[in-house]
């Protein structure tokens, strides 16, 4: 399947690509910003741990507060007695939790307990007014993420939003699949680009696709700051100074000639 061909298939099956001008005489884009969406743009971690602990409620597993808050970076390490073994627990994982997971983060009870950052609104309305191109670029569930947007009314800031959906559309970060795809549909090359995400996959992603990357480590413990420091994004946001700082760090990396 060509471009042409998975654009027009998105936009069939999600609505997924929503590009809109801004005023009069909008200002031709020619740098891209990509943000990752949840714990970056949006404070969701608290509504997911409910949510995942409904999860397995419903489907009579174990679902006490360590497997909820460690289940996705202590899979491999530890045995939450989901099935006899390893292999049968990731089956069951894949095969009847994650889908469950997805059908609940599409429920409207469950969008609303996500929020915006205090003044993110802000940041992308005033970049939005710049030549810069603003992308989502995200793991979870497409259709909750423009449902949420809808919602707030901020879904036609974005030139163009995508979700890997646990590899169903994109393979998974930090695989540079998706921002490969986002940088071809609104024009702008890579090394023209700046990935902000909170994870270490958003930054592997955008080191391996040539982008500029900012970490964000607001809500994050320390350590996990730390790690995220580590992998020497471009600019490192933690905390307070995450919304004050972050469309100037923006602003000033698009700026510079890519060194990659």
């Amino acid at each position: 399947m060509n471009s042409i061909e998975k654009n027009a298939k998105l936009k069939e099956k999600f609505n997924a690509v929503s590009v809109y001008s801004f005023g009069k005489e909008p200002v031709e884009k020619s740098r891209l910003a990509v943000f990752d969406f949840d714990e970056t743009l949006v404070k969701s971690q608290e509504m997911f741990y409910i949510l995942m602990e409904d999860a397995m409620k419903r489907l009579n597993l174990p679902h006490s507060e360590y497997i909820v808050k460690n289940i996705f970076t202590n899979w491999d390490k530890e045995y939450f007695g989901w099935g006899k073994d390893l292999e049968e627990q990731k089956q069951i994982y894949m095969k009847k939790y994650q889908p469950l997971i997805t059908k609940l983060s599409n429920e409207t009870q469950y969008i609303k307990q996500m929020y915006f950052y205090d003044n993110m609104k802000s940041v992308i309305k005033s970049l939005a007014k710049t030549d810069i191109a603003l992308a989502i670029a995200s793991s979870r569930d497409l259709t909750s993420i423009l449902t949420f947007m809808k919602m707030h009314g901020m879904r036609d800031y974005f030139s163009i939003i995508e979700a890997t959906e646990g590899g169903k559309n994109f393979d998974d970060k930090p695989n540079t699949a998706i921002v490969n795809y986002i940088a071809q549909e609104v024009g702008i090359p890579l090394d023209r680009s700046v990935m902000i995400g909170d994870s270490p996959c958003d930054i592997q992603m955008g080191k391996d696709a040539g982008m500029k990357t900012i970490a964000v480590g607001y809500n994050k413990e320390k350590s996990k700051v730390d790690f995220l420091a580590g992998m020497k994004p471009d600019a490192m946001i933690d905390k307070e100074e995450y919304i004050t700082i972050l469309p100037f760090a923006i602003t000033l990396l698009l700026s510079q000639e890519n060194s990659r």
